[in-house]
């Protein structure tokens, strides 16, 4: 996110000290994003990016801006969702639900 303003000018003891055109902007620093990930049932075994991280239900803070690979694996094959690419934005949280072998994402 980037926060500017038209002109920035500071006035010290009734003289201009500098400008600053609209050019120079002040960028705030990205929020990190989520993925939720359930399954029916609970307690499948969690890939991101090829590597167990955890089991159904759980949140994950992660960075945004860029796109995880993710897929779900439950005993018996139940459930066991393929490799699905999600994108995260900044702040934004993912909602993946797993159930048979169909993602469904919100």
């Amino acid at each position: 996110m980037i926060a500017c303003k038209m002109l920035l000018a500071i006035q010290i003891a009734a003289a201009w000290v500098f400008a600053v055109p609209a050019a120079a902007c002040l960028q705030m620093p990205e929020q990190p994003g989520r993925l939720v990930v359930r399954s029916n049932p609970t307690g499948a075994s969690v890939m991101i990016d090829h590597r167990l991280r955890g089991h159904t239900d759980v949140t994950f803070v992660v960075a945004p801006g860029r796109t995880y690979t993710v897929s779900v694996s439950g005993q018996g094959g139940n459930p066991n969702c393929p490799d699905k690419q999600v994108s995260v934005s900044s702040g934004q949280t993912v909602n993946l639900y797993c159930s048979g072998q169909n993602w469904s994402i919100n």
